[in-house]
């Protein structure tokens, strides 16, 4: 894990609900409605859903962790379904190299998690993810630190799979921290606060995705995740990212975002707002997923923003939504942070970095990718 420090969890950790189930489980379960749309690729899909990586080159070692400088890194939307649970197997390749290099990195959790679906019922969605813990115990196994669940698939299995994923994030705080979700709205919008390097780590999470009949958010009892759509949510997270940097003036704040148009490359004055909102408001980085495709990146003051990571570990049919990559960020002690792209293609559900003259092909794009639709 090259030069990274032992993390220590902080400020949050989340409660186990009742024992862990005792069948272990790797379920990603999409609806009827999703198994139809899978089976019918749009006019913009290639006629093969899935393409065999095999770069000429290898795939260049990790940056180097310059003296004085944090380096994160980040990896978009993650799960077990269909392909993708083949990484509870076989790791994540030489993207997990890149993501153990950093001294903390982040993926997004997009599922609900439960070791046994005994009882649990689907939500009327389109797709519906659920997995056990094989599936983020394989997540820190190749690297990652730390993971966010603010996004629109953690309740996929409502209340009742919400219970079961607040177990399983308990029994995995002190290995795997994750966020973005808790038993009242102020734990939801907590932070995770880690040691990484010698420096303070302070994650939060929004949702700003949801069908329009749903209600996610933490309430009368019950669990639910950070939700973000209207205004008073996101001034409670606004609020939040400000208490964090008045908190450690010292850390660096990173806000885990979930926004955007599905399979929109360019962004939204909405996404743009809510990023200039949260730079004000202290935050240090500001990643986002959701779309399914790579976003740009900007600095705004001293804010860098990655709009959209795009899939990470994630199956897809669509041949613009298997474009992947680990983002890595350099964060020096006074100065803005800056941030390098290791592309890659996801190969039947699992990221496969690029070499050679597709890798700089690729970085190429990242750095000319369009701004606001």
């Amino acid at each position: 894990m090259g030069r990274r420090n032992t993390l220590a969890l902080g400020l949050l950790l989340l409660t186990a609900c009742g024992g862990p189930a005792t069948v272990p489980a790797s379920q990603p379960t999409p609806s009827a409605a999703a198994t139809t749309a899978a089976a019918a690729p749009s006019a913009t899909q290639e006629a093969s859903a899935q393409t065999t990586a095999s770069p000429a080159e290898a795939v260049p070692a990790p940056p180097a962790n310059p003296s004085g400088e944090l380096v994160l890194a980040f990896a978009g939307d993650s799960n077990a379904f269909q392909g993708g649970g083949r990484s509870v197997e076989l790791g994540l390749g030489d993207a997990g190299r890149y993501l153990a290099s950093a001294d903390l990195a982040e993926v997004n959790l997009e599922s609900a998690l439960a070791d046994d679906a005994t009882g649990l019922k689907k939500q009327p969605k389109l797709y519906t993810f659920l997995t056990g813990r094989s599936f983020p115990e394989m997540l820190r196994r190749e690297g990652v630190d730390v993971a966010s669940l603010a996004n629109n698939h953690a309740m996929d299995y409502g209340v009742p799979g919400m219970e079961r994923t607040l177990g399983i994030t308990g029994s995995l705080a002190k290995d795997l921290p994750m966020f973005g979700v808790g038993r009242t709205t102020a734990e939801a919008f907590a932070p995770v606060t880690l040691q990484a390097d010698g420096r303070t780590v302070m994650l939060l999470g929004g949702n700003d995705i949801l069908e329009s009949n749903m209600d996610w958010t933490p309430r009368d009892g019950k669990p639910g995740v950070a939700m973000v759509k209207i205004e008073a949510q996101f001034a409670q997270l606004v609020d939040a990212v400000r208490a964090a940097r008045t908190s450690k003036p010292d850390a660096t704040v990173v806000v885990v975002m979930h926004w955007g148009i599905d399979y929109q490359v360019c962004t939204t004055k909405r996404q743009e707002s809510m990023a200039s909102r949260l730079a004000d408001a202290g935050a240090d980085v500001v990643v986002g997923s959701h779309a399914h495709r790579v976003q740009r990146v900007e600095t705004i003051g001293k804010t860098l923003v990655a709009y959209g990571l795009g899939n990470f570990n994630f199956y897809s049919d669509r041949v613009a939504t298997r474009e992947t990559g680990v983002l890595t960020v350099k964060v020096p002690q006074r100065s803005a942070p800056t941030a390098d792209w290791a592309p890659g293609t996801i190969v039947d559900g699992r990221p496969v970095l690029l070499s050679g003259a597709e890798r700089e092909r690729a970085i190429a794009r990242w750095k000319t990718l369009p701004g606001g639709c």
